[in-house]
């Protein structure tokens, strides 16, 4: 049986620039740094999270560049969403949507990262 997600990924057109962004700003830690010359593996994740990001390259697997710079599917929870909201902004992060509370009892926003993937966080009511 299938046990949890272990790993998702993000395609991005420098993983250094990635790397920052995802530790200093949305304040993820680094699970895995493997720098082979020309090619790195690297894989961040929320504090506590069994779930990884991957952030590969457009150059892994061939044919991923249509991947960068758009919806990746990929929506974290926050017991907090408008002071998240309030740091994440405070570093950098360009939020799509605001924080707002949906019509299914959830708050919900929506930022991208340094390449424009977008991601989705909510709140539960």
């Amino acid at each position: 049986m299938i046990s949890h997600i272990s790993q998702i990924g993000v395609y991005v057109t420098d993983q250094d620039a990635a790397l920052s962004f995802y530790t200093e700003k949305l304040g993820f830690e680094v699970r895995k740094l493997q720098d082979g010359g020309d090619f790195k593996w690297i894989e961040v994740a929320p504090p506590g999270s069994p779930t990884t990001i991957s952030l590969a390259t457009k150059d892994f697997p061939v044919g991923t560049e249509s991947k960068i710079g758009g919806f990746t599917d990929i929506a974290f929870e926050t017991a907090d969403i408008k002071a998240l909201h309030e740091t994440l902004s405070q570093r950098g992060v360009r939020f799509t949507v605001e924080p707002e509370l949906q019509p299914y009892g959830k708050w919900f926003a929506a930022f991208v990262d340094q390449d424009d993937n977008e991601f989705f966080v909510f709140q539960p009511a």
